[in-house]
């Protein structure tokens, strides 16, 4: 069969690529097959070397699978691209089609072993079949775009019949050589250019044929070889996303790998922001039990301003020298204000790095692929931000960066080399939804020889027992480290309500006696509403919320933060946002009626710096009812109804709040949730990590100019720094029809009306 010509330049086609290149008619060595997968290759065997015992070790793998792990990362590195080497990806590339790819090249290049037996048997010769098995979903999951068998057909719009599969070309053998050479194989056998006939219903039938039986197979696969299976599945994905970057000029990528991953923390990183956070006075007792905690996994149950951050970067500096540490925090806010309370002061601030949604990394851009979607420019801008964990000791993030790797979500995936070396401290785990809490649980499953520090505020006795009976279940134990007595004990809040008039009388008093009042209202409106009400009313309102462009809710945070530690009276009136993001004491609390934890919570930037040696007197928390449960739900209302009939009359301290959480029946936590990454065997797609929030990311039409380059492309750090989160709802009909700039949904001029100092919200329609 003749080799299809799919240009029209003889020349220009010499060679297959596997990039689009940048300069058209003269591609780089890195964006030709041969080149890019040479690059793949390379860095899969400078993970092995930098950070392969590390992961098996964290994932709790025995270190004979170290072996086996390099066996199936080097086949899946060099054949994972193979079936770019078709007639429809390679007229993309030289850029005489604009159709899409009817079958994916990752699908393609699983196919190929099937369709020919010869290469097959050359390939995983003297392999069991677990370790087939594992190199073949490795390939076919590596771009996480088959969620089943029937995923695996040809797509619409392809706009031929026909594909030619380019397997007799040369760059075909020297891709499939790299990996002969270095396993010590003989020559891979010659293939024969192959066409698959799209018209038949069945392309690839011999792949499709086999997934029931790999499915099969890996669900009654041991714990154990499924932990192997998703490891080396992150592993070719990491592989191919740093042989994807293009870094800084005179920079050598495999050489970057091996640099950065060893670039981990040492004891006296830690201690030295211990030390600076302490003033460099003695720590608490209780600081230095969690710093000497010898358990795998341990749990603090310490209220706000007790000190358990602190005593966590002490508990870093044992459990963390060698390994990159990783702090979670629950949200984009949380992980901000840990990042600036803890690491800014200290003397590493320029060997860390804050990653969560609005990071940026240091490394240029990506080579550009077959698919200029939206979705396919983000997920550039998730690799080029994920290798950003990778070069840091220290990295400050949301949950969703470490446990958003248990429903493949990308940028934990593409964050493996340096999960897979690192400790953990996932803080305010009470904060977490139910989904979110069982990925925390899967989390502690998968990495079981990873340390890991868990801290709370308060935590049911339901959540409690079901990570303790992980860990019985694992061979692990759970040590259980209780706050400071002497702080947890003092009587430190008085609470009324809930009620129904609202406060103003003692909430102007409190202000003329120049003293802080936090107003905390469950909705962006009724914060707004309140602000506003108390601006009528003569006062000085600082509003603070979720619904501003980044870049000014940072300097409303700032505001808020120093108006709370400036002399003289201050009035916050925030959401949700000041629960574990605004270190700040408030001499008065008003709080809408919420969830416990989010009302323990509240309560911790009431009369927070009262000391055993300076109590003081206790201060009031004024509960208002809202008129509906939203965004929580009733059961939640009725929960905290409960909690505060159960308290009875104060005053109260964090430990009496916390004794009264525990005594409520709160119904049973299911341990079990089906994880993406854990269980999907042969398939990969990305699942929700946490509950549905209905909320989406906009830019205003005004301000897309300064989101975008010379070249109209989109910038991801301005697109963050402009981006606001606003509620689906009221444009859920509307939305289908605009554009995208990056993540982010593009509302038409006016549909938005914003302030800097209220805030976003949808103009009326």
């Amino acid at each position: 069969m003749m080799e299809k010509a799919f240009i029209p330049n003889a020349e220009s086609r010499q060679v297959l690529l596997a990039k689009k290149p940048r300069t058209p008619g003269s591609a780089q060595h890195c964006e030709t097959l041969v080149g890019h997968t040479t690059e793949v290759f390379r860095v899969a065997k400078a993970l092995l070397e930098v950070i392969g015992p590390q992961a098996v070790g964290s994932m709790g793998l025995s270190s004979e699978l170290l072996s086996d792990l390099r066996e199936v990362l080097l086949r899946g590195a060099a054949l994972h691209d193979i079936g770019k080497a078709n007639s429809q990806f390679q007229d993309i590339m030289y850029g005489s089609r604009m159709r899409v790819q009817a079958l994916r090249h990752e699908w393609i290049s699983t196919w190929v072993p099937f369709r020919f037996p010869e290469l097959d048997e050359w390939l995983f010769s003297g392999l069991t079949p677990e370790l087939r098995w594992s190199t073949l979903f490795s390939v076919l999951c590596h771009h996480l775009k088959v969620t089943d068998g029937s995923a695996i057909s040809a797509r619409a719009g392809g706009g031929e019949a026909e594909i030619d599969v380019l397997l007799g070309r040369s760059d075909v053998s020297e891709c499939l050589e790299l990996a002969g050479q270095e396993l010590g194989l003989p020559l891979p056998p010659a293939c024969q250019q192959v066409r698959i006939d799209l018209t038949d219903g069945q392309p690839l039938s011999e792949l499709k044929n086999c997934l029931g039986d790999a499915m099969g197979w890996h669900q009654s696969a041991s714990g154990e070889m499924r932990r192997f299976v998703a490891l080396a599945k992150a592993m070719v994905i990491s592989a191919d996303v740093a042989g994807s970057a293009v870094p800084k000029e005179g920079i050598d990528v495999v050489e970057w790998t091996k640099r950065v991953l060893k670039r981990c923390c040492t004891s006296e990183d830690m201690e030295g922001v211990a030390k600076v956070c302490l003033k460099y006075k003695r720590p608490h007792k209780f600081q230095e039990v969690m710093s000497n905690s010898n358990a795998s996994v341990s749990l603090v149950i310490a209220g706000c301003g007790t000190g358990k951050t602190v005593g966590a970067y002490m508990w870093a500096a044992r459990h963390g020298g060698g390994r990159k540490v990783f702090f979670s925090y629950p949200t984009t806010g949380t992980a901000t204000e840990g990042y600036r309370d803890y690491i800014v002061p200290s003397e590493i601030d320029a060997d860390s790095a804050l990653l969560h949604s609005r990071a940026d990394c240091d490394l240029e851009d990506m080579v550009g692929t077959e698919d200029k979607r939206p979705e396919e420019i983000t997920e550039h801008a998730l690799r080029i931000e994920s290798l950003t964990a990778w070069d840091v000791p220290l990295v400050i993030c949301t949950a969703d960066q470490v446990l958003g790797l248990i429903q493949n979500a990308r940028r934990g995936l593409f964050s493996v080399p340096a999960i897979a070396n690192a400790s953990f401290v996932f803080d305010e785990i009470h904060q977490y939804d139910n989904r979110l809490f069982r990925a925390l649980l899967r989390f502690l499953d998968a990495f079981c020889g990873a340390p890991m520090l868990l801290m709370t505020a308060s935590l049911p006795v339901a959540r409690l027992n079901v990570i303790r009976d992980k860990l019985e279940m694992l061979g692990s134990r759970l040590e259980v480290i209780e706050g400071p007595a002497d702080l947890q004990n003092i009587k430190r809040y008085l609470i009324e309500g809930p009620e129904k008039k609202l406060p103003w009388d003692i909430a102007v008093r409190t202000l003329r006696e120049g003293r802080k009042v936090l107003w905390v209202a469950n909705t962006v409106n009724r914060c707004v509403g309140f602000a506003k009400e108390a601006q009528t009313r003569g006062l000085d309102p600082r509003p603070y919320h979720s619904r501003y462009r980044y870049c000014d809710r940072m300097d409303r945070h700032n505001a808020v933060i120093e108006a709370f530690r400036a002399p003289g009276s201050a009035l916050a009136v925030t959401t949700q946002v000041c629960e574990v993001s605004l270190n700040l004491s408030s001499d008065l609390l008003v709080s809408d009626l919420a969830p416990v934890p989010s009302l323990i919570q509240r309560l911790g930037r009431l009369n927070r710096w009262a000391t055993p040696e300076n109590p003081g007197s206790p201060k009031p928390l004024v509960i208002l009812e809202p008129s509906s449960a939203s965004p929580y739900e009733d059961r939640e209302m009725d929960q905290a109804r409960a909690w505060l009939s159960e308290l009875g009359s104060g005053p109260f301290s964090q430990q009496d709040l916390s004794a009264a959480f525990e005594k409520l029946a709160l119904g049973p936590v299911s341990d079990g949730i089906e994880s993406a990454w854990l269980d999907g065997g042969p398939f990969a797609a990305p699942a929700p990590l946490r509950e549905s929030t209905h909320t989406i990311s906009i830019l205003r039409e005004e301000d897309k100019s300064k989101c975008v380059d010379e070249r109209s492309r989109p910038v991801t750090k301005e697109i963050a720094r402009h981006s606001i989160p606003m509620l689906l709802g009221p444009v859920a009909r509307e939305i289908g029809a605009w554009k995208r700039l990056g993540y982010a949904f593009v509302a038409p001029k006016a549909r938005v009306e914003y302030s800097q100092q209220w805030g976003a919200e949808w103009t009326r329609r």
